[in-house]
């Protein structure tokens, strides 16, 4: 017998099972000048989170290394990045041990993304600054003061 499922009016992105969520009812929430996101789910058991970003034109994240395998997928605009380009409708998954130098969008971008774990902010030589991860974006996403994921 299968539940039915209802999109509820307050959203937990913590919350353990099957769960729909309206985007128009979540409020953005700013990761720094330029870039905003809402928090869709996040898994304390398996580390995955995820994103939906709206990312202002030009505006560049900061130099990082997968650590754990992601996937995007992009409903508006472009996102570049040494690989090159991904517009609306593109899907992307970005390995284990990848580094992006640059990555930013062109014009007013959208995106999906579907980390499974963290991702390491790093500097010029490949020194750790910061993990951004399940905790990083739960905090950001509960308004709380978080490390610059931006270049």
């Amino acid at each position: 017998m299968q539940t039915e499922r209802r999109v509820g009016a307050q959203h937990d992105p913590g919350q353990r099972g099957a769960m729909l969520v309206d985007l128009n009812r979540l409020e953005w929430q700013s990761l720094g000048e330029g870039v905003k996101f809402k928090l869709l789910r996040y898994c304390e058991v398996t580390g995955d989170w995820v994103l939906y970003v709206q990312l202002q034109p030009h505006v560049r994240f900061g130099r990082h290394r997968h650590v754990t395998p992601a996937e995007f997928f992009v409903l508006k605009g472009e996102l570049v990045f040494e690989g090159g380009s991904a517009r609306a409708g593109v899907y992307g998954y970005e390995e284990i041990g990848e580094i992006h130098e640059e990555a930013s969008g062109t014009e007013e971008t959208e995106f999906l993304y579907f980390g499974h774990g963290p991702v390491a902010f790093i500097d010029d030589e490949d020194g750790l600054l910061f993990l951004a991860d399940l905790e990083f974006y739960r905090d950001a996403w509960e308004g709380k003061e978080t490390a610059s994921i931006l270049d």
